[in-house]
């Protein structure tokens, strides 16, 4: 309620008019220097203007100052009916209660004919803000094109929509200021053939909802909202295309351009509600914006719109810094979280081969205390058992418990999870990764080659290291077995370069179709009948995003060649 009640006394404020607008009552321009012609708006004007003159209410400034400031440049007058002070190269004249009621001045173009705009300010504006102009403008394009470019690189980096249309915003923001606060000469002769400031306050409106729906996920989180922009973002689009016919915007002149800004901090205090955190950065950006552009439509307070303006974008592009870093913090978080549940999926679905392995791994130790046993219990009911053949047997049973225990210990130390990086050599963790597999391998007749020249090292996490290579020997194994491959084998090479370290393992398993081979690290991607689709995805993360490396893969005749390229140290 308390919402619509503050809506509706910035439409009724809409019509009131400040100190500085009641200055000038009239505004006469002429191209022949006899014929004048009263306009509402210079801008309304298209033809070369050799004279303005423009009629003052000096009676309602009592004891105020105001200074009338012409945006073209000094060389452009030819003369004037009062004196002025040159600020920036520009006209500025002082104006109180003794000034004249008409002030005239007549221009020479020299064949230029750039429009004619007006500024006017108060006593503390021109004291404490014109001077330092350029200095100001120079910050604020600075500080939003900071924001755009920086917009622009999480942009090519995440490919996030949000970023793209923020930059876009701040580009017709850019545009925007400056038509209203120099006299450029390109906007001069754009402005001939189409209302660029239309047009720039319609993209602003158009990619800042664009923008609002990505960030806020409006469809998803307030779907309501979400309709009423999806229609305010159609008007808008309508009437981007109706200006260069109709000259003006046709809807922003009975619809205040502050509607949709509120309508993005209302929708963001929905969402902040419903747990978005950054949604906070969003409403602090927004209502700057929104109170700033409130202030210049209603004119409710006597400042100048374009020193507003200047202050208020920049000030919101900071905010917005500060939201996209929390924001991009947040995603990294949540980013991570889902990289180890994935890890730890990855290593659950790898526990059904694990168990088949420890299968494989027990299967002799346990056939032979079985014999140990069962020679142990002959001898012993036969009345040969002698302490020599007594302690031989103890001997075998411990040597095959020992062996089963590694066996435990090795299966063990694969679900760990390294909390930090710490050196470790490539070979002996490659063998202990074989040697996990080592019993099924030797199972379905499947040859392993390991070729080292000597031991490398590097500094890292071994258990993932560990895990990618499982994977990596599991999946040849299983492409082996499944394609029936007669002399089936692996070779694992490590080759050691100048500044990393390339591990290579091949197969025979005839090699993956070409038309999938791009897909298989694709997360969920997956060719066979129960299998999850995350062990090569997750490889690759480890290698590349864990351990700074590179995991790849090519066919070769009759086989498949997976490269891993970690660097040393």
């Amino acid at each position: 309620m308390r919402f619509f009640i503050i809506l509706f006394f910035c439409i009724v404020s809409l019509y009131s008019k400040s100190v500085r607008d009641s200055i000038i009552t009239d505004v006469l321009l002429s191209t022949d220097n006899k014929n004048y012609i009263s306009i509402e708006k210079v801008e309304d004007f298209k033809e070369p203007v050799f004279t303005a003159k423009f009629i003052l209410n000096t009676t309602i400034l009592k004891d105020k100052n105001f200074y009338l400031k012409i945006l073209a440049e000094s060389e452009y007058i030819k003369s004037s009916s009062l004196s002025y002070i040159l600020k920036n190269d520009l006209p500025v004249y002082k104006i109180n209660k003794n000034t004249p009621s008409e002030l005239i001045i007549a221009f020479d173009y020299k064949n230029n004919i750039p429009l004619l705009q007006i500024g006017i300010f108060t006593e503390t504006e021109y004291t404490y803000i014109m001077s330092e102009e350029k200095l100001i403008f120079g910050i604020t394009y600075g500080i939003i094109f900071c924001a755009l470019l920086y917009n622009l690189a999480f942009y090519y980096f995440n490919r996030q929509k949000s970023f793209l249309y923020y930059s876009l915003m701040q580009f017709s923001t850019i545009i925007l200021l400056l038509i209203i606060a120099m006299p450029i000469k390109l906007f001069y002769t754009i402005f001939q053939y189409i209302n660029i400031f239309d047009i720039s306050v319609d993209l602003i409106i158009i990619f800042s909802i664009l923008f609002s729906m990505e960030f806020l996920n409006s469809k998803k989180h307030i779907p309501i909202i979400h309709k009423l922009w999806v229609c305010v973002l159609s008007i808008s689009l309508i009437d981007l295309f109706i200006i260069p016919f109709h000259e003006n915007t046709f809807v922003y002149e009975y619809i205040p351009t502050f509607i949709p800004i509120g309508i993005g901090v209302v929708a963001a205090v929905f969402v902040l509600i419903k747990g978005n955190k950054p949604a906070l950065f969003y409403i602090i950006g927004w209502m700057i914006i929104f109170i700033s552009v409130f202030i210049v439509d209603t004119e409710i307070f006597d400042i100048n719109e374009t020193y507003i303006l200047h202050f208020a974008f920049p000030f919101e592009a900071l905010v917005f810094s500060f939201a996209i870093g929390y924001k991009m913090k947040l995603i990294e978080a949540e980013k991570q979280k889902n990289e180890q549940l994935m890890i730890h999926q990855s290593r659950l679905a790898s526990m059904g081969e694990m168990v088949a392995n420890i299968a494989h791994q027990w299967r002799q130790p346990l056939t032979h205390l079985s014999y140990a046993h069962m020679n142990l219990k002959t001898a012993y009911d036969q009345e040969k058992l002698s302490s020599e053949y007594f302690n031989k047997k103890t001997e075998e049973v411990n040597d095959q418990i020992e062996f089963m225990s590694h066996t435990i210990d090795d299966f063990s130390n694969f679900f760990k999870s390294d909390k930090k990086s710490q050196g470790f050599g490539i070979l002996n963790t490659i063998e202990n990764t074989h040697r996990l597999l080592m019993a099924s391998f030797k199972h379905s007749g499947i040859t392993v080659d390991i070729q080292c020249k000597s031991e490398v090292f590097i500094n890292s996490y071994e258990n993932e290291f560990s895990q990618v290579l499982f994977n990596l020997l599991n999946n040849a194994k299983q492409e082996l077995i499944e394609k029936k491959i007669e002399s089936p084998k692996i070779i694992v090479e490590i080759i050691e370069q100048r500044k990393t370290i390339l591990i290579k393992i091949t197969d025979n398993a005839m090699g993956i179709d070409e038309k999938i081979i791009e897909k298989i690290f694709e997360p969920y991607f997956t060719t066979k009948d129960s299998g999850m689709g995350i062990g090569l995805y997750m490889s690759k993360v480890i290698i590349e995003e864990h351990m700074n490396g590179k995991l790849s893969v090519k066919n070769i005749p009759n086989g498949v060649t997976f490269e891993i390229s970690v660097p040393k140290g």
